[in-house]
């Protein structure tokens, strides 16, 4: 199959600005066809127009989902961008251990709005359970989302290749991880101590959000990329909304959010506070 033509990549483009706020450039018309060329392989529909005419007229949830997959690209690794963390432990951990930032009811709560396969989420709570002696004395507990099936269910699993922990200092893989094995092929799977603190589920950003709050962290790092500028607004509104007074909001390093008028100020380049 040739790249698919223009008018279908818009049809593409269409349903993914309507359902899940994504604007493709047309930069991305290979690979959306590569992508879905793949899938058509092995499908039931004789082509493009057969299958978009069925995701524009008759698509289930879990056709939607499908798609979604498709489109997306999970690109994550373990304390990426670490001057988040970095943050983190100076403002955030070191004044809860030194007692000079409280929580009502020793209430904590993190959110990992866009948490791909799970190291996003992961790092937090690894990062908490070293910076934190008490933390059994909190209410601690971390939220991971995503929409892409199969980056939920690798973060619900915890299950990583070598080559994502390599980097990982021997003393923070041996406390934190297990070696297993997967088909032949070595690999680490994250502790129960540490997948005890994380919530994984499945949400769509721009539908409604079974979410309460407050958080007093939330990280939606590198999907921001995705979105047109009226979208970025009512995302970062809603997401603001949900932080504590003096909760801190982490975007990725080349995503920026000054420009859209919200209630957080900059404490450094990517990271906000309300």
């Amino acid at each position: 199959m040739s790249m698919i033509s223009t008018s279908h990549f818009q049809r593409v483009s269409d349903i993914a600005y309507r359902n899940w706020g994504l604007h493709l450039s047309e930069k991305k018309q290979q690979l959306v066809s590569t992508r879905l060329a793949k899938f058509l392989r092995k499908s039931k529909y004789a082509g493009v127009s057969e299958y978009l005419d069925h995701i524009e007229s008759a698509a289930t949830p879990s056709d939607l989902l499908e798609l979604f997959d498709m489109l997306s690209t999970n690109v994550t690794s373990f304390f990426r961008e670490r001057q988040h963390f970095d943050y983190l432990e100076r403002e955030f951990y070191t004044p809860l251990a030194k007692g000079n930032l409280t929580t009502p009811g020793r209430r904590i709560r993190l959110w990992s709005a866009a948490c791909s396969t799970g190291p996003e989420p992961y790092s937090m709570a690894i990062q908490a359970l070293d910076l934190l002696p008490d933390i059994d004395r909190w209410d601690f507990k971390i939220l991971a989302t995503d929409l892409a099936n199969s980056a939920v269910q690798s973060a619900k699993d915890g299950v990583y290749p070598a080559d994502m922990v390599e980097n990982m200092p021997a003393q923070t893989l041996e406390k934190h991880f297990e070696k297993v094995s997967v088909d032949g092929q070595t690999c680490y799977r994250v502790s129960e101590r540490v997948r005890n603190l994380v919530t994984v589920g499945q949400l769509n950003l721009m539908a409604d959000w079974p979410v309460k709050g407050p958080f007093d962290v939330i990280f939606c790092r590198n999907v921001m990329i995705y979105f047109d500028q009226p979208t970025k607004a009512k995302l970062v509104s809603r997401l603001a909304d949900l932080l504590r007074p003096g909760g801190i909001f982490a975007v990725g390093s080349a995503e920026s959010i000054s420009s859209l008028g919200t209630n957080l100020r900059t404490v450094q380049p990517s990271m906000y506070v309300r």
